[in-house]
């Protein structure tokens, strides 16, 4: 069977178009490689530990979380009607706004929330309520009851869920911008600062 000369440079064409998606496609998956390699190498070489100074030195241990230039332009970038999740960009809000996000609702409201979408008795926080109800845990009053931080009206709220329930870290604050950062649930804390 001989092949008709508008028939062969149609396969050509496709041939080459083939080609050409083929490798677009690879060069933008190595363009983005590339990228969040460096995004990878950035974060993971910015420091998370803070410096002790001799003007924070309290019973909370000290610890000041020092990423200034990240803090600013977080918490300039935070909006009033936004909604935050992360460790930083919820303290930003609390010290701009003097506030919790709307996406934050107390612990007492977000049982009721559960049971009403799931149709469960709340028996315990083994899940994760921003990805179950829609919400963040945040606004209840916490104790102190460790005596770990220097003592103040401190309220507490759940940041950077990443698995099946709330996690360990949470944000202890209290007005003018005081907001401390525990991963552990509250075996240790560090200040985080806005200048």
């Amino acid at each position: 069977m001989k092949l008709g000369k508008d028939f062969r440079a149609q396969i050509t064409l496709y041939n080459i178009a083939s080609f050409l998606h083929h490798n677009t496609i690879l060069i933008t998956m190595r363009k983005l490689l590339i990228i969040t390699g460096f995004i990878f190498f950035v974060g993971c070489s910015t420091s998370t530990t803070g410096e002790i100074t001799d003007d924070n030195e309290q019973d909370y241990s000290g610890q000041v979380d020092s990423r200034q230039d990240n803090l600013a332009m977080i918490f300039d970038a935070v909006e009033v009607d936004g909604k935050y999740t992360s460790r930083d960009s919820v303290a930003a809000f609390l010290c701009k706004f003097d506030k919790l996000p709307t996406n934050y609702i107390g612990k007492n409201q977000g049982k009721k929330i559960y049971e009403e979408k799931t149709g469960n008795s709340f028996s315990k926080w083994n899940f994760n309520p921003w990805t179950t109800i829609g919400y963040m845990i945040g606004g209840d009053v916490f104790e102190n009851n460790e005596g770990l931080l220097p003592s103040g009206s401190y309220h507490e709220a759940d940041v950077d869920y990443s698995g099946a329930n709330r996690g360990t870290k949470r944000l202890i604050y209290q007005g003018n911008c005081t907001i401390y950062y525990t991963a552990d649930h509250y075996e240790s804390f560090k200040q985080i600062l806005f200048d």
